[in-house]
């Protein structure tokens, strides 16, 4: 009789598993009704607010599963509020879904209490509530201290440090920048590691010893009495178009663009006063100013765009830079580099010194005048950034604008830009990777063949790749002297743009997944309602997901993008805690570059 029982207990134990795992839960599992645990932990007052709204203050926390079997889930109705003598809630916080170990990041809205002043330091208690469906109602706390309220910022590298991207540019993922001045119009480097970027062709006609190709590049094509100058009488801009750029931009699914005003050669493509530098090519050549011309627009028929300015810092033969010399950036004036002559800066004007007559006057110019949302900073050096960040956050706030700077501008920024690489995996600080759709250039080198620019499937991996990892995709684009942009770059941001549109619910607005990006040819994204799945090669009949991914049995998953958009596809759990995606060869047909699917929750 005990054996009997015994092998009854046993085949009722391995019914009980196998119906389970039918059931798409996997071994061992958990009991959906009960809340699990929760905790809170880097709660932080930041410098953002709630985009569109009177500056309610966001508080941004991670809550951490520490449960070891059970999910949060949607029936638990996680409700995170505030509780404080300095400021009020305005809006609660909330997660959907969180399985076990898993962290997610939640924002709560406050605004300060009528006696509060912005910027004062205090602290309040957030308080999370969970578990309402099972009748066991649970809660977690934690304290946050910091500066309530949007305040007034001051010019010390601390007071900035606050200060953090916005949401509206952690949303946009993905921009376009453009290489454009004077360097277009030799448009040239020579194709190997260190000597390649076009734009710095000047500076590579200075470095025989470099074995230089640009150096005798020049001699040959242009002669020795022929300085780089001169090059404004090429630089025409005869075909510019600020629309036709602009429309290129938005049907190449980006959010965000950023021109350059000023290269290292000081040549600006905007105006400021002329008792700074008359440098420019409102000055001279073209006699325009390109940047309103193309902002300008931008707000009046792309005002989805935004809008940001490349700057460089320092200038290579600026004769003022002299006192700051470092590096590859000694200051001047410029010489001939064949016969050692001191040659003109063209339009140099003679003030007292360059960081607070020439350097921050044009940026100040770029922040108020031209109402710029990205200060794109390059090479950093010497420079007033304290001063001009401090009074142009404080400006931009009254005004009810976020913007946002880069991490060269001196300062540690918002945002970091690793140039021509990625990371390997998620980052919690924000960055944002930049290269050119030419394999060594920003600038247009008309060296480079067709089939060496980036393609649209190159493009789409690298933005479904770098959002994954908390990055954004800042992808340039270097047009011709006239301002014409070649045929192949392109057809090649308008392929990847219509990729990027038919799935962008997957990369705009989304978050990265703080467990991993993705393991293998798999990347992730998230909102608030869904999980994105990428598969970055065409998938076969199955998709096999070891990563412990945030699907239960019963949920909705389909495709989305390709012909078969909206499709539902099976997924169930393996007794060993992967998952099987049934893609079959109908949807694996219907799509190219990434295959996306998603989990609603």
């Amino acid at each position: 009789m005990f054996f009997v029982v015994k092998l009854g207990l046993i085949v009722g134990f391995w019914q009980y598993l196998c119906a389970q795992t039918a059931l798409g839960y996997g071994i061992p599992r958990k009991d959906l009704d009960s809340p699990g645990t929760l905790a809170i932990s880097n709660a932080t007052f930041t410098s953002k607010w709630i985009e569109g709204t009177d500056l309610v203050q966001i508080i941004e926390m991670i809550i951490e599963n520490t449960d070891s079997t059970n999910w949060l889930t949607t029936s638990d109705k996680l409700n995170v509020t505030v509780v404080s003598d300095s400021v009020n809630l305005v809006q609660p916080g909330t997660l959907l879904r969180l399985r076990p170990g898993d962290r997610a990041i939640v924002q709560v809205g406050v605004k300060n209490k009528s006696n509060v002043s912005p910027g004062t330091t205090c602290s309040a208690t957030v308080v999370a509530n969970w578990g309402s469906a099972s009748g066991n109602l649970r809660n977690t706390t934690a304290t946050v201290t910091g500066p309530c309220g949007i305040g007034n910022y001051v010019s010390t590298d601390g007071s900035l440090e606050f200060h953090s991207s916005p949401d509206w540019f952690n949303d946009a993922k993905y921009g376009i920048f453009f290489h454009w001045g004077l360097y277009s119009a030799p448009a040239y480097g020579y194709i190997q590691p260190n000597e390649s970027y076009a734009e710095w062709y000047w500076k590579r006609q200075h470095d025989p010893t470099y074995e230089t190709h640009t150096y005798q590049y020049h001699l040959e094509t242009y002669g020795e009495s022929f300085n780089y100058d001169d090059f404004v009488s090429n630089f025409t801009a005869s075909k510019f178009d600020p629309r036709s750029w602009l429309e290129l931009i938005d049907a190449a699914g980006a959010q965000y663009f950023v021109p350059v005003t000023k290269h290292h050669d000081g040549f600006a493509l905007f105006n400021f006063s002329a008792s700074v530098s008359k440098r420019s090519s409102v000055h001279y050549g073209p006699k325009r100013d390109f940047i309103k011309e193309l902002l300008s627009t931008a707000k009046t028929d792309y005002p989805h765009l935004r809008r940001g300015t490349y700057f460089s810092l320092p200038e290579w033969y600026n004769p003022l830079y002299t006192k700051y010399a470092q590096g590859e950036f000694l200051g001047g004036p410029p010489t001939n580099p064949y016969t050692g002559e001191t040659i003109e800066y063209t339009g140099f004007v003679n003030v007292s010194d360059f960081v607070t007559d020439i350097q921050l006057p044009q940026m100040e110019a770029l922040a108020y005048d031209y109402e710029t949302e990205i200060m794109w900073c390059d090479i950093g050096g010497a420079n007033n950034s304290t001063i001009l960040m401090s009074a142009w956050l404080n400006w931009a706030r009254g005004q009810g604008r976020q913007v946002a700077f880069n991490n060269r501008c001196g300062l540690k920024g918002d945002y970091d830009t690793p140039e021509y690489q990625t990371n390997a995996n998620t980052v919690a600080r924000k960055w944002e990777s930049t290269r050119g759709m030419d394999p060594f250039s920003f600038g247009y080198n008309y060296m480079t063949p067709d089939d060496q620019y980036l393609t649209g499937y190159e493009i789409v991996q690298a933005v479904v790749d770098i959002v994954s990892k908390n990055g954004n995709f800042l992808l340039d684009v270097g047009p011709r002297n006239d301002g014409s942009i070649a045929d192949i770059m392109v057809a090649n941001l308008r392929d990847a743009g219509t990729w990027i549109k038919a799935h962008a619910e997957s990369i705009y607005s989304t978050r990265y997944w703080l467990t991993t990006a993705g393991t293998g040819n798999l990347r992730y994204t998230t909102t608030a309602e869904a999980f994105y799945i990428h598969v970055l090669s065409q998938p076969n009949a199955t998709v096999t997901i070891s990563d412990p991914i945030p699907y239960l049995a019963g949920d909705s998953v389909t495709v989305v993008g390709g012909s078969l958009a909206g499709k539902a596809v099976p997924m169930t759990e393996n007794s060993d805690g992967t998952y099987t995606l049934t893609v079959g060869s109908d949807v694996a047909a219907a799509d190219k570059y990434v295959w996306t699917f998603r989990i609603v929750y």
